[in-house]
């Protein structure tokens, strides 16, 4: 037997990460409430915490970076098996259901 008296969805803080590649760069990125709180250097080979003095500064566990590089070669493989299996699919090209006409002129509704 259970039993659940309340429930709340309310969340204090909003946790956010980006992580992407290209033949050529990526991106790993952490941010807290809107701030970027931590990001990878692939440039430098670091971790970077750009965080502003006056907060209390949060800190990241060692092999963060280490693990976004990792990721980034992970997510590079992906995109080589992406890339093949979608070589040979033709791209759809069809014409619209019915013909756009936009007047050369700017027009506002109800004036003649």
């Amino acid at each position: 037997l259970s039993c659940v008296l309340s429930v709340s969805a309310d969340s204090l803080h909003e946790d956010f990460r980006i992580a992407g590649c290209s033949d050529s760069d990526g991106e790993d990125m952490y941010a807290l409430d809107g701030e970027e709180i931590w990001y990878a250097d692939f440039t430098n080979k670091k971790g970077v915490e750009p965080q502003p003095s006056f907060i209390d500064h949060m800190t990241y566990e060692e092999g963060t970076y280490e693990n976004a590089e990792a990721q980034l070669q992970i997510c590079r493989e992906e995109l080589k098996k992406y890339r093949k299996a979608m070589k040979d699919i033709p791209v759809e090209q069809d014409p619209p259901s019915s013909p756009i006409v936009y007047s050369r002129d700017d027009v506002e509704l109800g004036e003649n």
